[in-house]
């Protein structure tokens, strides 16, 4: 792209930012910390005492909102505990591992 379009295209992106998806994206967090805060198990896991299909699908758009919108243990304590926990898991751990051993690179989330 040339250098003299990008500021104008920077503009539009951070009007848009702004405008749209960081209101929607707070939304969308201070739902899920709701969730998480009236979880059968106080915020143990999306659905229930058992982690389950939903809380595996949930980790990424997590791992990015904490990177991107600023899930931190300040704003959102129980989203930040949730994905804490989530990475301390013993499963989680042997799947980064595998992926490790199959690329033969390091492991990144969204958060690196």
């Amino acid at each position: 792209m040339p250098f003299f379009i990008r500021p104008i295209t920077r503009s539009i992106a951070d009007r848009v930012d702004n405008g749209f998806l960081n209101k929607n994206i707070k939304t969308t967090f201070d739902f899920l910390e709701e969730q998480l805060a009236t979880s059968p198990q106080n915020g143990d896991f999306f659905c229930g005492p058992n982690l389950t299909g939903a809380d595996i699908m949930m980790i990424y758009p997590l791992e990015a909102g904490q990177k991107r919108a600023g899930i931190s243990a300040e704003k959102y304590p129980k989203l930040s505990a949730y994905i804490d926990r989530i990475h301390a898991r013993d499963a989680y751990q042997r799947g980064i591992k595998k992926i490790e051993e199959a690329t033969g690179e390091k492991f990144e989330t969204a958060l690196d």
